[in-house]
């Protein structure tokens, strides 16, 4: 079996074969091919690499996006675990680490539309946005057809991940459905801590200097 392609007619099989079969070193794989594929145009309008050459801009976003990907996993993976367990689960880290990657193989399909969006446009997507009410630099349709693929992927991949947790943990789907839930409300919740605790201190520390 194949994971590459199998992941998109026989995603349960696929999932189990991961962790089965494969090692921590074909995750690191996915995560490397994901990263060339998404992080070809993944800082596209940021404005990051404004005026460096191309390939440098293309590099240093594949690296960053790489290094992210890693230590998310390792993150991602671990708050799976301990969740699933706590709804019931009987997973371990050293069975979820396999499948966590898995999801991301779908963004490797969209390498040629990054590819092809990115040799038409070189230069310009890294550049700050002076069109299109300052979202983009690219033609809106492709702007928007662009982000429904990513969107569709995304969808996918969240069905891919509610189905490998619920792999590892011995229970359904929908359970791992209930432990992504969990995740974004907890992330959802500590964003806002934190930007409240980074608004009372930039607060004081305007009023000190003032």
């Amino acid at each position: 079996m194949n994971p590459l392609l199998s992941i998109w007619s026989q995603p349960t099989k696929t999932l189990a074969y991961m962790l089965e079969k494969k090692s921590v070193g074909y995750g690191v794989v996915i995560f490397l091919l994901g990263s060339v594929s998404s992080g070809s145009i993944a800082f596209a309008a940021t404005g990051w690499f404004s005026g460096m050459p191309v390939f440098l801009s293309i590099l240093l976003s594949i690296l960053l996006i790489f290094t992210g990907s890693l230590l998310g996993w390792v993150i991602m993976t671990a708050l799976y675990t301990w969740i699933g367990k706590w709804l019931g689960g009987t997973g371990a880290f050293s069975e979820m680490i396999h499948v966590t990657p898995t999801a991301t193989i779908l963004s490797i399909w969209i390498a040629p539309m990054n590819f092809l969006i990115l040799g038409i446009y070189g230069s310009r997507l890294f550049e700050v946005p002076t069109e299109n009410l300052g979202i983009t630099n690219l033609p809106l349709g492709v702007y928007f057809f662009m982000n429904l693929v990513t969107i569709g992927v995304g969808i996918y991949g969240t069905v891919i991940s509610c189905k490998g947790i619920g792999l590892v943990h011995n229970f359904s789907a929908w359970r791992g459905l209930g432990v992504l839930a969990i995740l974004t409300a907890f992330v959802f919740v500590a964003s806002i801590i934190i930007s409240i605790i980074m608004a009372f201190l930039l607060f004081s520390l305007v009023t000190t200097v003032g």
